[in-house]
């Protein structure tokens, strides 16, 4: 019987947030065994995914839960291809080492992309268009999404990885209303700063919500109860 995953991206995921990840120790390590052992599993992966969504999609009762599901898929593959976007303009990535690793996997989100465009097109219309356009959903057209200088930025204590949980946590909760995770974050995450970091991505910070570490779970839960305990107190 075929066991279905509860995050179906979560190898391609951990893939290029993680093992790709120049900033991590896992890049290092890679040898070129280990480079084409992955590549030889990318077009399963590719196809497992397609199955799990249209089996998930089947699953499901209402229009409204299919469009939720697809924009998630939709929303995920587009942060992970920024990611990547992002690790190679990175002088640290070092892409010949991958023997081309990186342009597969890149191939392999773009057909995840276009598979979900022409088969689902119809749950997130506005919504590609939005993305191709690199302009968030709440941003009117022609409208440039604003560039906040360092003046504006607003200090966040918080890790990168545990901000991605919280904005997941608001969005899925519906504490912010926006047509999109990728707007929320589009919104919010460029007027932050880390003790860190100065400039954040926001698809950068999105990726981190989907693989969190167990250390940021409970950095980040620690962090609501701290505001829970305030506002007790008042």
């Amino acid at each position: 019987m075929k066991t279905v995953r509860t995050y179906s991206l979560e190898w391609l995921d951990s893939l290029v947030s993680v093992t790709l990840n120049p900033h991590k120790p896992y890049r290092s390590r890679l040898r070129a065994a280990d480079i084409a052992s992955l590549a030889e599993q990318l077009p399963e992966e590719v196809l497992q995914v397609r199955s799990e969504l249209i089996d998930k999609v089947f699953a499901l009762n209402k229009d409204s839960q299919v469009q939720h599901l697809v924009k998630k898929y939709h929303e995920a593959l587009l942060s992970l291809q920024g990611l990547l976007a992002e690790y190679r303009n990175d002088a640290t990535f070092n892409a010949p080492q991958l023997n081309g690793l990186d342009t597969k996997i890149a191939a392999c989100l773009d057909d995840l992309l276009t598979f979900i465009k022409r088969r689902f097109g119809y749950y997130i219309g506005a919504e590609i268009k939005n993305a191709d356009a690199a302009i968030p959903a709440d941003i009117p057209p022609g409208q440039k999404e604003r560039q906040p200088d360092h003046k504006q930025k607003i200090l966040c204590t918080l890790s990168g990885d545990q901000i991605a949980l919280i904005l997941r946590g608001a969005d899925e909760a519906q504490l912010l209303k926006a047509r999109s995770m990728n707007a929320v974050f589009k919104s919010i995450v460029p007027f932050l700063s880390t003790e860190h970091r100065e400039h954040l991505s926001p698809d950068s910070i999105r990726s981190k919500a989907y693989n969190p570490e167990e250390a940021d779970r409970e950095a980040a839960i620690s962090a609501l109860q701290a505001i829970i305990r305030k506002i007790q107190s008042y």
